[in-house]
């Protein structure tokens, strides 16, 4: 039997998976000459990891992708402040 509340969890971090995805993929497209291979892969990794997230079926699962979720936020969203520390020195 489904747990329903995992289901609905599952989907809105699925929903939240995409939201990130869309950051990397504008900064990919507006930095095309200089963002990094890794972001490109990040982009890939993070495109197949919601495809995961969907089919999560415990709650061990669910914080799980939250955490990689935060990780993958966290990156994209102080990358200027890295790539501005690379400029200094």
């Amino acid at each position: 039997m489904p747990n329903y509340l995992i289901t609905a969890q599952a989907e809105v971090l699925y929903e939240k998976a995409h939201r990130i995805l869309a950051k990397y993929m504008w900064f990919e497209i507006n930095n095309k000459e200089t963002c990094p291979q890794c972001i490109k892969s990040i982009v890939i990794d993070l495109s197949a990891f919601a495809k995961k997230i969907i089919l999560c079926e415990t709650t061990q699962d669910i914080e799980n992708a939250k955490l990689n979720l935060i990780i993958y936020e966290n990156i994209i969203d102080n990358i200027s402040m890295l790539s501005s520390d690379k400029k200094d020195k």
